[in-house]
């Protein structure tokens, strides 16, 4: 095979490097705001936009959440928190530096395996997840991108150039897949044997087994964990929103002060990955509920999602997994705000458990109303405001400061896009809305509108 790094000469690869870097810059996303759904830092996707155009990067985007979804339709061990976010970002990471790679003539391989693609073994051990598991995901994310990349230069380019574009795609992609399975392996051994050593490992393998409803002695749990089971526990989860790493402690400390700040006199705070943290507070049983955490305010660019608060261990085990349903919705949301609670998100998260068949609800039921822009926007939101103050047009007015005439006018626009009044299927229609608030106007976006 060609040192795909060092490739030169009068090969037909070489020769169709022009024609490469033309095919892949035409490439363009299914979905015209793909590049919104990324992943990687703002930083990263800017100067790769720059660099090649908001087209290809867009398009690798979405290449790379159809990599990530197959990868955990093959292996669904690996749909695990905080190994999945990690995986995403790795697969993504890989897309858009391959693109970058393919739109200019000299392909360096190391660019493509950024520090991203391997910010994965860590949340990988502390999950559990096995190395064989990870290395077949390579081979599948490798399958999927592959035929990606063929049908994109095979729509773009005439037949006589096809057979050089399609050998150096298979080149290169075959190149990132042997390099990156060989330094994955190795970052997971030397990942895997410090976290052994740690009594963190310990106490997560009892943690994992309490939330997997194994059998677990209070008094074990107590002694190892330090944390009470017996009372009432409200659960955390607090990330990171940007690829960047948080300082040492930032995560752990944000989820003690939140906890202490909404009265719990215990905590158990750990570690899961680089990036996330899972944590307990607990208070007495029968007691009355602590205070929402609505009201921290945590540092920018960390996001903290709790559960409700559940007692005894099957509270436990409730309350962390209503924290992981908010946090997917905070991750998703399109809004400012840093603190996620799920009992203001609790609808959202059963709307959306099959996200495509929440897309095409949005779209049935606001009809043109779901097209994006300013003024749809403007129009979605006072017709949601005026909704959530049962119909009444002052008190509408008031909470978004206009006149009554303008809600009034702003409402009969929006039943004219929707196609129907706003009393036909009220709570259908409040629950569009409420999507689209959170999530974005491209929401309302399928592929087959595309």
């Amino acid at each position: 095979m060609v040192d795909a790094r060092t490739h030169t000469g009068d090969d037909p690869c070489r020769a169709a490097g022009a024609e490469n870097g033309t095919w892949i810059r035409a490439a363009r996303p299914v979905e015209p705001d793909a590049i919104s759904h990324a992943v990687l830092s703002r930083t990263c996707v800017a100067e790769l936009v720059d660099r090649v155009g908001p087209g290809p990067i867009g398009w690798a985007v979405e290449v790379a959440g159809g990599m990530a979804q197959s990868i955990l339709a093959v292996i669904p061990e690996l749909g695990v928190d905080g190994f999945v976010q990690e995986m995403r970002k790795g697969c993504e990471a890989v897309a858009v530096q391959t693109v970058a790679a393919l739109a200019r003539e000299n392909f360096d391989l190391d660019a493509v395996l950024s520090p991203e693609v391997f910010a994965g073994p860590a949340e990988a051990v502390i999950r559990g997840v096995g190395i064989e598991h990870i290395l077949r995901s390579i081979q599948v994310a490798h399958t999927y991108a592959h035929h990606q990349f063929v049908e994109a230069a095979s729509h773009s380019l005439p037949p006589e150039e096809r057979f050089a574009a399609l050998r150096l795609i298979s080149e290169r992609l075959f190149a990132i897949t042997d390099l990156l399975s060989s330094r994955m392996a190795a970052e997971f051994s030397r990942v895997q044997a410090a976290w052994l050593t740690t009594s963190a490992a310990v106490r997560m393998e009892l943690v994992d087994d309490i939330l997997s409803g194994a059998e677990v002695s209070s008094e074990r749990a107590t002694r190892v964990l330090e944390y009470d089971l017996t009372r009432r526990h409200t659960a955390l989860v607090v990330w990171v929103a940007d690829a960047a790493q948080p300082g040492p402690g930032v995560l752990e400390s944000t989820a003690a002060q939140v906890l202490r700040a909404s009265g719990h006199s215990a905590a158990l705070v750990l570690p899961i990955g680089r990036r996330r943290v899972w944590a307990w507070g607990s208070t007495v049983r029968g007691n009355a509920p602590p205070p929402s955490i609505g009201s921290y305010e945590p540092t920018v660019g960390v996001q903290v999602a709790a559960g409700l608060p559940g007692a005894g261990v099957s509270g436990f085990r409730t309350s962390h997994g209503q924290a992981l349903e908010a946090a997917r919705i905070g991750m998703a949301s399109k809004q400012p705000r840093r603190v996620w609670d799920y009992g203001d998100v609790d609808m959202l998260t059963m709307l959306t458990h099959r996200d495509d068949v929440a897309r095409q609800f949005v779209r049935r039921e606001l009809g043109d109303l779901a097209a994006p822009g300013e003024a749809a926007g403007v129009l979605r939101a006072t017709l949601k405001c005026y909704l959530d103050n049962e119909r009444s047009l002052n008190a509408a007015a008031g909470a978004l400061h206009v006149a009554r005439n303008t809600v009034a006018y702003r409402v009969g626009r929006a039943e004219a896009l929707r196609g129907r009044g706003v009393g036909d299927r009220r709570m259908q229609l409040q629950a569009a809305l409420a999507l689209v608030e959170e999530f974005g106007d491209e929401f309302a976006v399928t592929n087959a509108d595309a």
